[in-house]
């Protein structure tokens, strides 16, 4: 479901209203209210930063304290920053900037965090199938190519990349594409093998033809080349190469963000 303004208003105000429901918890609380907020800035002299200097410790950073109304802001901009990875990650961002910012209000957050509970939501894997793993020994014994979609999100003419991984040491290799054609797929590959070295064996997820023509390509190219296509993964058996498309793409969105 989109975040529209109005969405992210009622979970911004439903965050104030269960901080205050909770903010009497403890006798020393760090939320801090409107109007705490401005007597605690009459108190430092009507001083124009909201800011704080940890004393008596290694960190001498300038933090600021955030009033009630602006901590969902901070936490949100924070857990953005670091592609809307866990509390601990979170809490860690926030740190370097604001002084008065919880655990509990952090959790609170992210339990809350829309595109976080979409990725909780997993799938039920009804099948009782057991994959086994598959085993690489030495470098290019065996590599992975897979293709992210960026169609949706495209850097001018190029709308897909290229994911190449070394199956033995996970090392990726990334290429931009503007389309997935095989042809074009097989000329990014040779320029990754004539620098690194052809793998024995490659696999792909996008299925045995699109492998099939993609060495049939290559094998135009680079007449003594020898390479055979592994068998489709099953989902569990490639997830290495899963999960750094899914890296890529995080780290894609924090740099749109920047």
């Amino acid at each position: 479901m989109p975040i529209t303004v109005n969405n992210n208003m009622k979970l911004k105000n439903d965050f104030i209203n269960k901080i205050l429901r909770i903010r009497n918890e403890s006798l020393n609380n760090p939320v801090f209210t409107l109007e705490r907020y401005n007597q605690t800035i009459e108190l430092i002299n009507n001083a124009k930063l909201k800011i704080k200097k940890i004393q008596g410790s290694e960190d001498t950073s300038i933090k600021y304290y955030v009033p009630i109304n602006e901590v969902y802001d901070a936490i949100r901009i924070a857990h953005s920053n670091i592609g809307h990875r866990g509390i601990k990650y979170t809490l860690k961002e926030i740190k370097k900037k604001c002084a008065n910012v919880t655990e509990k209000q952090v959790k609170l957050f992210i339990s809350e965090c829309n595109e976080c509970k979409i990725k909780r939501a997993k799938p039920k894997n009804s099948s009782k199938l057991v994959v086994r793993p598959i085993i690489s020994n030495d470098f290019n014994s065996r590599g992975q190519v897979d293709l992210i979609d960026m169609q949706s999100s495209p850097d001018g003419k190029f709308k897909f990349i290229l994911n190449y991984q070394d199956h033995f040491t996970k090392f990726c290799i990334l290429r931009p594409l503007k389309s997935k054609t095989a042809a074009e797929v097989a000329y990014n590959l040779l320029d990754i093998f004539t620098t690194f070295g052809a793998p024995a064996i490659l696999q792909s997820d996008n299925g045995r033809e699109f492998v099939a023509k993609v060495i049939e390509e290559l094998a135009l190219i680079w007449k003594d080349l020898k390479i055979v296509h592994g068998k489709p993964r099953h989902p569990q058996s490639q997830g290495s190469v899963e999960r750094s498309n899914q890296d890529t793409k995080q780290l894609l969105g924090m740099s749109y963000q920047k």
